[in-house]
């Protein structure tokens, strides 16, 4: 719907904007990288020579309606054939129509350029005047790839289920979606009818009944998200909840039942529940079918994860839980939020920051580095790791303000207990300690953030203050969770992308035509990248963007936006460069 004579509805654009948005603030709220696209494809139940057969309304014109034009030859089809039936049966030819299409604008999708790097979602489709629009959500495929999935999308009674918690996420959002385009006025168009964190919440109960229907009960109740959230929010005798429980038939092969409930428990009597998890370990799980809990039980021999059949919820802390198969966590719910589990650093953030502040560190010092910050993470109570270049100058120069010991190779048995303490653990980069529990100095910034604890705004005020005097990298870990890196440094781009993009602005400039989406989509990159850009180009954008204006200030073309001028970063530095 790039113009008017694709308009299939009075309301399209804004509809389109709104999913934007609310697929923005659900898919970034989980993980950023996704990137989520969103557009509308419609294609007419029949051919109609006064208007056009599809329409797409997708603004930065990645696809056109000519993508989809074979969609029109499947219902010529479909149609003849319900007339050579002598079928009248609308709502019939509306479910095998709907099937056609469906598949098709996949195929279409997969074999679109953008098919390589992204991967596509489509909706249900929704009946708007002739047309069944179908919303299609686009995320970054090499981010999906990086969570892990179970191979299949059926349980033993066929039931369709989701493979992992982002499905169950895509499948909320899509459907939420579809609902909203049912809206009869843009003020009643609410993709978000529900809350962020009721889809979200949602999500976790539709991925839960994956893991419920493994325990193969008869009546499951699918309660068990719910079940497990108000079960981690219990204490015994003020302790908190440590324990896990096996989610499987009671006569599953991998299982040895080591001491049996005369009574089964059911799974919604959270206090015998929560009661009954005192008796778990590392070694006794509890035995659960998602709706009975049978007793006490070990795990034996080698599980065939193809199967899919046994699944573990292990209550790390008080209202924490998480869900694993075969070693992976599928999902962590923290005070009864779900969320996709990631790497509590991202591995590839902490390498490329750690090469680019420590000339010369190699990669064995990488992966060490890696696992004692990896293991670190683990202590509950937080922690700061200071890795320094100077770490043993720093240990005697704080000397009244640490345990300065006599420096050691430390590996991942001996982190944990060394960062039980107050204070930081002073490491160099060969992962040589010199002085744990260290109290670290630095003088007032304005880059602290109030909302965060004393821990977070001292690693800052001490990384401000050695920033000239050593290479260092402060690893905070918060007792709520949140982990930090210091210095938070920006991804590495290449400056090649840069210079693409200007070049491309260049012409635009010199040419009479005005490309108005075009402009807009180049003046969107150098907007969403202008830490990258330096004086010199800064100065040569915002001369072309005055140029492009001013010779196109009469045009009537599409929505004319307002960019602000550009001005360089003092943070930027060719560090930032990726090597090309």
């Amino acid at each position: 719907m790039k113009s008017c004579a694709n308009l299939i509805w009075e309301h399209q654009q804004h509809c389109q904007i709104s999913l934007v948005l609310a697929a923005e603030e659900l898919f970034n709220s989980l993980d950023e990288r996704l990137a989520p696209k969103v557009f509308l494809i419609a294609a007419s139940l029949k051919p109609n020579m006064n208007r056009p057969f599809v329409g797409v309304e997708c603004p930065e014109a990645e696809y056109v309606p000519q993508d989809f034009r074979s969609l029109k030859a499947l219902c010529i089809q479909h149609s003849l054939q319900m007339n050579q039936q002598e079928c009248n049966d609308e709502e019939h030819y509306q479910q095998l129509l709907n099937a056609a299409y469906t598949s098709e604008i996949q195929r279409v999708l997969r074999a679109h350029i953008n098919g390589s790097s992204n991967e596509n979602f489509v909706s249900s489709p929704v009946l708007i005047d002739g047309y069944l629009v179908y919303v299609v959500t686009e995320l970054n495929k090499k981010i999906l790839n990086t969570y892990y999935y179970l191979s299949k999308d059926s349980s033993f009674s066929g039931q369709k289920i989701s493979r992992s918690f982002i499905e169950s996420v895509i499948k909320v959002y899509l459907d939420a979606s579809a609902n909203a385009l049912k809206a009869k006025s843009p003020s009643d168009f609410n993709v978000l009818a529900k809350t962020r964190d009721e889809l979200v919440s949602k999500a976790g109960q539709d991925f839960m009944t994956t893991v419920s229907m493994a325990g193969q009960h008869p009546n499951s109740l699918h309660v068990l998200y719910d079940a497990c959230n108000t079960i981690s929010s219990l204490k015994y005798e003020g302790a908190e909840g440590f324990g896990k429980m096996v989610i499987a038939p009671k006569t599953h092969p991998n299982v040895r039942i080591t001491m049996e409930l005369e009574k089964p428990i059911h799974i919604k009597d959270f206090r015998k529940v929560r009661k009954f998890l005192e008796l778990a370990d590392h070694k006794q799980l509890i035995l659960s079918d998602s709706v009975l809990i049978y007793g006490l039980c070990q795990l034996r021999g080698k599980y065939n994860y193809h199967e899919e059949s046994l699944f573990i919820v292990n209550f790390t802390k008080h209202f924490h839980w998480e869900v694993t198969h075969h070693g992976h966590v599928m999902v962590s719910v923290a005070f009864r939020m779900p969320d996709l589990y990631n790497e509590k650093i991202n591995r590839e953030k902490f390498f490329s920051s750690l090469k680019r502040l420590f000339t010369g560190i190699d990669k064995v010092r990488l992966n060490t580095l890696w696992d004692i910050t990896m293991e670190a993470t683990k202590q509950k109570h937080g922690t700061i790791l200071a890795i320094s270049s100077k770490a043993a100058e720093e240990a005697a120069r704080l000397s009244s303000q640490c345990f300065k010991i006599r420096p050691i190779r430390i590996n991942k048995d001996i982190i944990h207990q060394i960062s039980s303490i107050d204070g930081a653990v002073l490491i160099d980069i060969d992962c040589t300690c010199h002085a744990i529990g260290v109290i670290l100095d630095g003088i007032a910034t304005s880059n602290g953030d109030s909302s965060r604890g004393a821990r977070y705004n001292s690693a800052v005020r001490y990384y401000e203050y050695m920033e000239h005097k050593a290479q260092t990298v402060l690893v905070v870990i918060s007792e709520d969770g949140i982990i930090d890196l210091i210095p938070n440094l920006k991804p590495q781009v290449k400056h090649s992308a840069i210079n693409k993009h200007i070049n491309a602005l260049v012409k635009l400039s010199e040419t009479d035509k005005f490309l108005r989406k075009s402009f807009n989509r180049l003046m969107d990159f150098f907007q969403e990248n202008d830490f990258y850009l330096s004086q010199k180009e800064c100065t040569t954008v915002n001369r072309l963007r005055r140029i492009i204006e001013l010779k196109n200030k009469d045009s009537n073309e599409g929505i004319r936006m307002i960019w602000d001028n550009l001005s360089p970063n003092k943070e930027m530095n060719p560090a930032y460069y990726l090597k090309e």
